[in-house]
């Protein structure tokens, strides 16, 4: 376990902004996964509670699954944050479900979907399977197909309009609404991109502070929240990477690394994260 640091992981953490991640691009999430292109083969599974379920409901004009763990806190909130979305489409027709690996202990996973008061199944991929012919990146992530399976969109977990943000998409994904509304719904414009950009930078430096302390899980919600600000600020990819490797989730920090050397070349921290995970 990461030293806490509190006094000085308070006193830096007060200083920092956080709105919303806006990380749109394709294979960010599922990386082997193509929105609009590829169709999800409707597996059956097995359920937490000993019996089985199919991974979509093809009677249904969209599916809605997330990707989680119950030991990380954005996991327990994102699952959490589903919950409340199911509840607030449950006049549409829309099937929510949950994946988590089978190297969680059934009674584990099941006080965390009790805590969230999560309603839909919740399958168990075994060995990892899903998560591996998807190429899952992040978690907790989610993604929405349509009534055939064709997935249509995912969602990373955001601190903010985590919800408002998938809601959007399955909206869409069922014709309530149109592409402009949907960007309205996603990116609502900034009121100065340069003030967004300076507070960016100004997180960056805190992180790195944090970094030199060995605290890695304040570092990467500092890179997360530059990257809300700049989606494309290579330095905060490789802050995530980095933090992330130290935290042995190299798949997580894959993502991360890829992103932050596409952008800068032989960017330090990603170099440093590719090391650190034996990339």
């Amino acid at each position: 376990m990461q030293p806490k640091h509190w006094l000085g992981s308070l006193a830096i953490a007060t200083l920092l902004v956080v709105p919303q991640l806006v990380w749109s691009e394709p294979g960010a999430a599922f990386y082997n996964l193509e929105v609009g292109k590829d169709v999800l083969e409707n597996v059956t599974l097995p359920t937490i509670d000993g019996g089985e379920a199919t991974l979509l409901d093809h009677e249904m004009g969209a599916n809605v699954f997330v990707f989680f763990r119950p030991g990380p806190e954005p996991s327990r909130r994102g699952l959490a944050d589903m919950a409340r979305c199911g509840e607030d489409l449950a006049d549409y027709p829309v099937r929510w479900t949950a994946l988590v690996s089978d190297r969680y202990p059934a009674e584990e996973v099941q006080a965390v979907v009790d805590n969230a008061n999560f309603r839909g199944p919740v399958l168990v991929d075994q060995g990892n399977t899903l998560y591996g012919r998807y190429g899952v990146r992040l978690h907790p992530v989610v993604g929405v197909t349509d009534g055939e399976g064709r997935l249509t969109a995912y969602q990373p977990y955001t601190q903010i309009n985590f919800c408002a943000r998938v809601k959007a998409k399955v909206l869409h994904t069922l014709g309530e609404i149109d592409d402009e509304e949907l960007q309205q719904r996603l990116s609502p414009r900034s009121v100065d991109p340069r003030a967004d950009s300076a507070v960016a930078q100004r997180n960056l430096r805190m992180g790195q502070r944090f970094l030199q302390m060995g605290n890695y899980e304040q570092a990467l919600a500092t890179a997360r929240r530059s990257l809300e600000l700049d989606p494309d600020l290579a330095a905060a990819h490789g802050m995530a990477a980095l933090s992330l490797a130290h935290q042995d989730q190299c798949d997580e920090a894959a993502a991360h690394i890829d992103r932050a050397l596409a952008l800068e070349p032989a960017q330090a921290e990603a170099e440093a994260a590719r090391e650190q995970c034996g990339q």
